[in-house]
This record gives structure tokens, C-alpha cells and sequence, in this order.
């Protein structure tokens, strides 16, 4: 049935890959099913992805739900119940509530947790206004006066004037979905209607689409149960279209908003009014990043974020089920995912199965299936950044203190890696390392695979990690194979904007499998307090020196060295 395939999805999620890869599971490059020996019919074979893929139709919508918590679940039999609101006594069947939100374009000046705005601009033309064409009907939530929740809409589609998508079409979907949590303690009428409400995380996606016309319908939300007597909730098309779904971002009555890629040199700006809340760290998929932050009360921000979209090819791996002894790394794996019933119902199951996990944190995935990952062939370029926990439920371990500010943003980590961490880079040994993962060559096994990252920081957030003044500082960035050895990165950049607010690093042309990137800052001369910036800004403005650039060589690699009295790293020599 239809809706089989648009119930809630697992992150690690165990599917019959001739039944529901193509819907229920949208891949950012080529399908793992279309990779399988001999095709779809081919059965006894595991396969296994690795990717960003993006959100299936039916991912896209608000919805509340409450869940019971394990203790209070009956022979462990637990339960997710739909809710038209906070108030809904559905909602009262679980002592945890979860919203997921879908944030409108902004309609007034007073609105907060909206979308501001969307600019794209191509090559290095300038970046033009997009306007709002209409929000996507679907499921939607109300807004909760007791919480303060926002009202949950759905995504947007946004009109250029000029800049046209590969597929030559001037329309692209913006997506804005957070995610609270209510714990209400007990279910009933004994759990706390009015506790407080957290966001838990959010993820901003500007994607390019061809809105094409048929026999589609609008989706909605509905409850179900599961085979083992459990509730849950499906979304599906208010009616059973006879079109092909393949690649839907949504459906409307007689249109499909289907993703296609960015047009080369692309450039896309995000302006969006969010919560003080959300602070911390970003993290996603772009390059050359830009961001500016302003208050618009105690509570609310403008967050504008700029940057290139980037294509961060996928991975997968397939091997017959009978070999799988033959990877002792990769059967545990599988276990720990699916559980002893799941792995022995494919073992014993005559169909090809698989898993697909998130990139986010998946370092100990990735390095057990390894052995058998190939990189994916084609892929579309994808402009994201999130925040919070990822997909998988990763939530980074932050122990460093300049990090753990709660009142702003501190920094934003984009790369093109396949595998990455999702929070602020680790401060050890003198160095703010950040580490990623991926496969060494692209789909045609011979083309080295390269990598990108950028890191925007709150200049002050930088000084208080290092103990610095208000003093300029220097930077330099390197990249660390696993082999230990120090890689050449062909391009690198350093600098701070002009209020010397946030300090943008980049580097690009690395190769994996497993590099970490290290980012040192240095300071020759520590101010004084009667001369800094904040007590005598025209005495610090006439003691900042001229800044200039260096090369540094050691051996066959190169590096630009930027600052007021540059300095090479230890082992280079000035060119």
C-alpha cells in the first residue's frame, strides 16, 4: 500500500531494497538499488549507503507527536501517538512530546522564526532577491500559547529573476525544520502540560526545483499501528495518484516539487529570524561561507549565512549475505542496528536487504564497512547547515568552555567530506582540530577525491580559546593525513570581516581517507588594558600593524602565512 511507504523512516533503517529505496529514501547520488550485481530481481545481497541524502516526501511537515518513555511501555511494546495540538489528548498518552516544525516565510515585520529572505546570485554577478512564490500545503501544526512553541507550516517555493537551476528553471525550495522536546514526566493527567519546552536541533536546506504538473495530491497526516500492536503515524497523499513520486520534495494537488541541481557558481544567502536559542555551533554542506548575526530583541536574532553549494558524492558497498562472516567488523555492525530479531529475519529473508546511515559522527560505522565502500556516482550539490543533534541522534560532546556559551553563535564548520563531525572543532595541544572522514577516490576508482572545509568563528570566541587580547591575530591552517604525514593544500585562506567580528579559515584540495584538519592561531604582542579597543579604540586602531602575507616552504609543500608579523610554522622556511 502507498502509504506503507511514507510511515516515519528509521535513521539506520533496514529496507527491502527492491520496495522502497526509490521513495521513502531520496538519494543525493545514484540509488545503492540501481548498484546491486545484476539488478533489483538479484537476491540474497546486503547493501549499505553512506550520504546526505536528502528529505523523502512526507519529511517535509510539521507534526507533533508524544512517545512513552521505555519504563512506561507495556512487554516493551512502546508507542508514538499523532496530535493535532499541544492540547490534544493524544499528546497525553506519552510523557514525551517532540515537535517538528516547518518555519513560514516571514509576513510581517513583527513575525520571529521565519524565513527573511532568499538571495542567489551566478558566478560573480551580484546577488539578487528571490521572492516567495507560496507555502506547500500539507500537514501544519498550531502555535501553543503555554510553551511558546511557533506554529509548524511547511516549505516554501522561491522565485529569481535571473538565476536558473541546472535544469534551467528559476524555482528553488527552502527549508526550515526544527525540532523541540517537551518532558512532561508522566502520562495522563499527573504530566506537566505547561513544562518547558527545548530545541533540540534544526536544519536549514535552499535546494533547487523543477515543480512539474500531473496526477499528484497534497499530502496529510494519519494514525496507524504497527504489526506489533504499537501506535504510530503515517503521511501520506490525501489520494492515490498514478505519477511517479521518485525524487518528490513535496506533493500539491497537480504538482510535484521534484529536486534537481544548482547551475554551476552558484551562490545562495539565507536570511532567517531565529531564537537566541539556537546557539552554539552549525555545521552542513556548503563552501566560501559568509555569516552575519544581529539582535533583534533579547530573544530573537537575524542570522544571515551565505555560501556556495557543494556536491558531497555518497558511498555505498554491497556483498552477498553468505560472506557476510567474512567481515566479522561489518556482521557486529548490522547486529547492533537492526537487533538479533531484524538480522536474523534478512539472514534468513531470500530478498537483497540493506542499511543507510547518516554521515553525521559516523566515524565507527564508516571505518567497519570500509573495506567494502565504493564512492557513488553522481551527485547534486547541496547548499545545508544544521544544528543540534543530527538525523542519527549524534549530539558532539563539547568540553571546551569558550564553547559552551548559550546566549549566541559561535561558529559554523561546512565541509564536503562524506563523513563529519557536528560540532565545534577540539581544542588540543595548541590547535583546533577537526576531524573528517571519506573514500580516497571518486567513482571511477582512479580521480583522487578533494576535500573542502571552511570555519567561520566569533573572532572573540577564537581570543578566548587562546587567552587573547583585542589584538590582531595570525593564523595558518594544516591538514594531517592518517598516515601522520602533513598533505599540500592547494588553496587556503585566512581572514577576519571588517568589523573583526569573525574570522573566516578555509582550506581546500585535501584528501582523505581519515584527515584531520588543524587550525593554529598565534599572537605576537598582547595589548595592554589601557590601550585595548574597548578602553582606548583610537590607540588600539594606531597600534595595529599593516597586515601582510608570507610563504612558507618545507620540502615540496607551500603555504601562505597571513598577519601583522607573520611567522612561519615550525619546520618551514621563508620562501
Amino acid at each position: 500500500m502507498i502509504s506503507a511507504l511514507f510511515r516515519r523512516s528509521l535513521v539506520i533503517t533496514l529496507f527491502t531494497i527492491a520496495s522502497v529505496i526509490g521513495v521513502s529514501l531520496p538519494s543525493n547520488s545514484a540509488s545503492v538499488s540501481d548498484l546491486i550485481p545484476g539488478g533489483l530481481a538479484t537476491p540474497g545481497y546486503y547493501g549499505v549507503t553512506f550520504e546526505e541524502r536528502q528529505p523523502g516526501l512526507g519529511e517535509l511537515v510539521s507534526v507533533i507527536t508524544s512517545n512513552l518513555a521505555p519504563q512506561e511501555r507495556v512487554n516493551g511494546v512502546g508507542g508514538t501517538y499523532l496530535c493535532a495540538s499541544m492540547d490534544d489528548p493524544e499528546c497525553s498518552k506519552g510523557s514525551g512530546v517532540s515537535a517538528r516544525l516547518m518555519l513560514p516565510p516571514c509576513s510581517n515585520a513583527d513575525q520571529r522564526m521565519c524565513i527573511e529572505g532568499l538571495s542567489l546570485a551566478n558566478g560573480q554577478g551580484p546577488m539578487e532577491t528571490a521572492t516567495v512564490d507560496h507555502e506547500v500545503v500539507g500537514p501544519t501544526t498550531p502555535a501553543d500559547a503555554v510553551t511558546g512553541l511557533p506554529a509548524g507550516g511547511g516549505p516554501s517555493l522561491w522565485n529569481a529573476p535571473t538565476v536558473a537551476n541546472k535544469a534551467g528553471r528559476k524555482t528553488y525550495g527552502v527549508s526550515v525544520q526544527v525540532t523541540y522536546f517537551q518532558s512532561r514526566e508522566k502520562t495522563g493527567s499527573a504530566g506537566k502540560r505547561n513544562a518547558p519546552i527545548s530545541l533540540k536541533s534544526m536544519r536549514v536546506s535552499v535546494f533547487p526545483v523543477s515543480v512539474e504538473t500531473g496526477d499528484f495530491y497534497s499530502l496529510e497526516s494519519y494514525k496507524a499501528v504497527n504489526s506489533d500492536g504499537a501506535a504510530t503515524y503515517g503521511i501520506r497523499p490525501t489520494t492515490r495518484g498514478f505519477e511517479s513520486l521518485v525524487d518528490c520534495a513535496w506533493t500539491e494537488v497537480g504538482s510535484c516539487g521534484k529536486y534537481v541541481d544548482f547551475a554551476e557558481n552558484t551562490r545562495v544567502g539565507l536570511t532567517l529570524r531565529m531564537g537566541s536559542e539556537m546557539t552554539g555551533w552549525l555545521y552542513g554542506r556548503m563552501k566560501d561561507v559568509s555569516v552575519d548575526v544581529t539582535a533583534l530583541d533579547k530573544k530573537y536574532n537575524k542570522i544571515k549565512i551565505e555560501g556556495a553549494p557543494i556536491a558531497a558524492p555518497g558511498a555505498y558497498g554491497v556483498l552477498k549475505k553468505s560472506e557476510l562472516k567474512n567481515y566479522p567488523d561489518i556482521d557486529a555492525r548490522i547486529r547492533l542496528s537492526s537487533g538479533e530479531f531484524g538480522y536474523n529475519e534478512m539472514i534468513n529473508s531470500a530478498g537483497s536487504r540493506g542499511s543507510g546511515y547518516d554521515p553525521v559522527g559516523n566515524f565507527t560505522d564508516f571505518a567497519a564497512f570500509e573495506p567494502i565502500l565504493k564512492t557513488m556516482p553522481g551527485a547534486r550539490a547541496q547548499w545545508l547547515i544544521a544544528s543540534g543533534a543530527s538525523v542519527n541522534g549524534y549530539q558532539s560532546q563539547v568540553t571546551e568552555r569558550c564553547f559552551q556559551d548559550k546566549s549566541k553563535l559561535l561558529g559554523i564548520v561546512t565541509t564536503n567530506a562524506l563523513i563529519y563531525e557536528n560540532g565545534a572543532p577540539e581544542f588540543k595541544n595548541g590547535t583546533l582540530n577537526y576531524k573528517v572522514a571519506g573514500l580516497h577516490h571518486e567513482a571511477d576508482g582512479v580521480t583522487l577525491t578533494r576535500g573542502t572545509y571552511d570555519l567561520a568563528i566569533r573572532s572573540e570566541t577564537a581570543r578566548c580559546v587562546y587567552g587573547f587580547s583585542d589584538a590582531p591575530f595570525q593564523a595558518s591552517i594544516s591538514v594531517i593525513g592518517s598516515d601522520g604525514n602533513e598533505q599540500t593544500i592547494a588553496t587556503e585562506s585566512v581572514r577576519e570581516d571588517a568589523k573583526r567580528e569573525w574570522l573566516f579559515l578555509s582550506a581546500q584540495n585535501f584528501t582523505f581517507s581519515s584527515p584531520v584538519i588543524k587550525v593554529k592561531l598565534t599572537q605576537e604582542k598582547k595589548l595592554t588594558a589601557s590601550t585595548s579597543s574597548k578602553t582606548n579604540p583610537k590607540a588600539a586602531a594606531k597600534s595595529q600593524p599593516v597586515k601582510r602575507t608570507i610563504t612558507c616552504v618545507k620540502g615540496k609543500l607551500s603555504k601562505k602565512i597571513s598577519g601583522s608579523n607573520p611567522q612561519c610554522p615550525t619546520g618551514y622556511k621563508k620562501k
